[in-house]
């Protein structure tokens, strides 16, 4: 244990000189004999101008020590303007003992200092320097302020070494007359290890109240700050690790009194000559929202060049700006806009940015964006995909209809009520650049949508689709369209073509309206103009040529309303059960004119294997109406006696009349046009009389022409016996005729012979 016994002898003896130096310095050193060495010490290590009044008395806890009492400060030659009610030095016990001071450690207490800036925007921290400028002109020496000159002596950094720096209960008031602004600030700095080039463990604690000069319109805020700063004079560089900021701010005007709010960074580093900032893992959170951020920025003097990320944590929007005293619109879902997420890469320049990829989880919806934005000028394309948006559940709850007595019409929406507008325009006026978008599982106004496919270009105002492709409902939309709101009204332009679209799912689901089902082909061209769904409808414009296959007329049987004419006309009965709700059909043509929302089908025609329809009429989707008179020609029915037809009804075309409301029921919009009925079967009297007349005419035709044949074929047969009697008559004479002829040739050839006989006797006589 002997080393023991010499440690403790060791430690004593060393104690006991410690204690001697530090007697020695209390009794033979006054400490009022180091002002100017306090204050030399103060001018170059902190480059201030000390003001030491009152006596330095020595202190000896928490550290050996000197306070000074009424101590002004000025920076370098300018005008004192804080004073501190008393500062404290510890000061290293060493160098004591050869009478040099060498401050280790500060602490200022009662800290005051009182800044203004005039009417005139003169802060008073800057009148000496004026002075001196205005003192040196009088005295014809212009002050030397041109940049040569302060280039010859280059700024320096005094060298500072402290263990501590404390500042306690500083009070800082600023008066702003040009501004009416009156800010007091109330503080507490600690700092620790006050080196360059090293870190500098820091807390700072403020209290700051801000209002004008007569004291109102006051916000007050207390902040928190903790941090490691290191300093590199050399370097020009500077680093913040650990950074911890706490706020929390009172003002009338804020939504939420008093807000919190938390600032964590993990690393700031700033590099004057490499003009770099680099910021890692940033995290700022408040009123539940929680946003993190790395950043890396580049020659940021000169041409900016930064990458960084930005992740939004979950949180609740509709919670925050309920926190906000923000209203929000009044939605379809109360439950949406609940969850909220986002994650963002971004990289660019003061020229251009590139983001790659946005990803926003929206409540169900998550959409990933990727773009690149040219700032000079500025321009952008941007990818959007995105699937299970459902639009109608951030858009106003339908109003509810009110129902009145069934000669009344239904009030589609409240008087007064606020109407929405559907497009932002004075947002796409300004939009000048590139869009595609894919999206899948999307709801607008009630509309299912398998899919979207987009490729749109913004033009100050003017909007191009080149085409919208839209699978919904078993088929395919393509649209292409404008969309221009250069002028006051905007103004749209679509050229759709459908192609197999079940009509009647997409119909009920757009505007309640079930009249119809098929598969759909649509072409044409339409035109609407306004800002609202109402404005839309009522100024839709254009033609269309549309056909409907394997479909049926929804709950309206026209067949059983031709029988039902049929059977008021003979005053029977029919049974109502023996007919289906619906009128099923192979194809549905016609080509529909349209002028401010009233559809005109002029041309439509219906083929079924019962039926045949043509109809004409007007459709107002303003007024959600329909006014429809349809000829219906059928083979007729053996469903019921009272609609039993005979085959001269086929010929027939009866006239059926629907009418009335989209929301009224179907099977009571479409009834038989009775005094239509009535001419029909008048015409048909008609009809039947002149058939019987010409079948009587028929049979007497049929009659005389018997009659006619008969007597031309006695006629026929007396005079082919007549000529066969005057064949003979002329064969007979014919035949004594040539009897005749053949004696009267004989005769004369007798004759003939008996003179050349004659002749010949007489020749003989001559000569012989």
């Amino acid at each position: 244990m002997i080393w023991l016994k010499r440690l403790s002898l060791g430690i004593a003896a060393l104690v006991a000189l410690l204690v001697a130096a530090i007697v020695y310095v209390v009794v033979f050193i006054d400490p009022n004999d180091f002002k100017q060495e306090l204050q030399t010490v103060a001018s170059k290590q902190a480059n201030v101008t000390l003001r030491l009044d009152g006596d330095i008395s020595w202190s000896f806890f928490p550290w050996l020590g000197l306070e000074l009492a009424d101590v002004g400060v000025a920076l370098g030659s300018q005008q004192e303007l804080v004073k501190f009610g008393k500062v404290e030095f510890g000061l290293a016990i060493i160098p004591l003992l050869s009478q040099t001071v060498q401050v280790d450690r500060v602490k200022i207490i009662d800290l005051e200092a009182n800044l203004s800036v005039d009417k005139q925007g003169t802060p008073n921290w800057s009148t000496n320097a004026s002075a001196e400028v205005a003192t040196a002109e009088q005295n014809g020496s212009p002050a030397e302020t041109d940049d040569s000159q302060v280039s010859k002596e280059p700024f320096s950094l005094p060298n500072i070494q402290l263990d501590q720096l404390l500042v306690q209960n500083a009070q800082l008031q600023y008066r702003d007359e040009q501004n009416n602004m009156l800010l007091k600030t109330a503080l507490d700095l600690e700092l620790n290890n006050v080196r360059w080039d090293e870190a500098w463990p820091m807390l700072l604690e403020i209290a700051v109240e801000k209002s004008d000069l007569a004291g109102q319109d006051k916000m007050q805020s207390t902040v928190s700050l903790g941090a490691n700063l290191s300093i590199f004079p050399e370097k020009e560089a500077f680093s913040l690790e650990g950074l911890t900021l706490k706020t929390e701010t009172q003002a009338e005007f804020l939504p939420v009194s008093p807000l919190a709010a938390s600032f964590i960074v993990k690393q700031v580093d700033f590099d004057l000559p490499q003009e770099n900032v680099i910021i890692e893992n940033a995290e700022l959170s408040a009123l539940g929202a929680s946003l993190s951020t790395s950043i890396n920025a580049y020659q940021v003097l000169s041409e900016p060049v930064f990458d960084g990320s930005l992740t939004l944590d979950n949180l609740n929007p509709r919670d925050l700006l309920n926190k906000l005293s923000i209203a929000l619109p009044e939605m379809s879902d109360e439950t949406a806009l609940t969850r909220l997420s986002a994650e963002l890469s971004l990289s660019g320049s003061t020229k251009k940015i590139q983001v790659s990829p946005f990803t926003l989880n929206l409540d169900q919806t998550t959409l990933n964006t990727t773009a690149q934005v040219n700032l000079e000028p500025l321009y952008w394309d941007i990818a959007i995909e995105g699937n299970a948006l459902d639009v109608d559940r951030y858009l106003p709850p339908k109003s509810d209809s009110v129902e009145n007595s069934p000669k009344e019409e239904v009030v589609v929406a409240e008087a007064g009520a606020e109407v929405v507008e559907l497009l932002p325009v004075e947002l796409i006026k300004q939009l000048n650049g590139r869009v595609s978008l894919e999206l899948n599982d999307v709801t607008v106004l009630n509309l299912k949508l398998d899919s979207i496919t987009a490729k749109s270009t913004q033009s100050n105002g003017l909007v191009k689709l080149e085409p919208l492709n839209v699978d919904l409902y078993s088929g395919r939309a393509k649209l292409t369209a404008n969309l221009d709101v250069r002028q006051q009204t905007p103004k749209i332009n679509v050229y759709p073509d459908v192609k197999n679209i079940q009509i009647q799912p997409l119909l009920n689901d757009f505007m309640e309206l079930e009249k119809i089902a098929g598969s759909t082909v649509v072409n044409g061209n339409l035109v609407l103009s306004g800002n609202t769904i109402d404005s839309l409808m009522a100024s839709l414009s254009g033609d269309l040529l549309v056909e409907v296959n394997d479909g049926e007329l929804v709950g309206m049987n026209l067949t059983k309303a031709v029988c039902e004419g049929i059977a008021v006309t003979r005053n029977e009965s029919l049974e109502q059960s023996s007919f289906d709700e619906n009128t099923p059909f192979e194809r549905l043509t016609f080509p529909a004119h349209i002028v401010n929302g009233e559809i005109s089908t002029p041309g439509l025609t219906i083929s079924a294997v019962t039926l045949k329809v043509t109809g004409d009429g007007v459709i107002s989707l303003p007024n959600s109406s329909l006014d429809y008179r349809t000829n219906i020609a059928f083979t007729g029915s053996g469903l019921d006696n009272a609609c039993r037809v005979k085959e001269v009804f086929t010929k027939l075309a009866f006239p059926v009349v629907c009418k009335g409301k989209f929301s009224d029921d179907p099977a009571g919009l479409c009834a038989p046009d009775l005094a239509g009925f009535g001419k029909v079967f008048a015409d048909l009297a008609k009809i039947e009389l002149n058939a019987k007349l010409d079948a009587e005419k028929a049979r007497a035709k049929v009659k005389l022409e018997a009659e006619k044949a008969r007597a031309q074929e006695k006629l026929d047969a007396e005079k082919a016996r007549a000529q066969e009697k005057l064949e003979a008559e002329k064969a007979r004479a014919q035949e004594k005729l040539d009897a005749e002829k053949a004696r009267a040739k004989a005769k004369l050839k007798e004759e003939e012979d008996k003179a050349k006989e004659k002749l010949k006797d007489s020749l003989k006589g001559l000569f012989g």
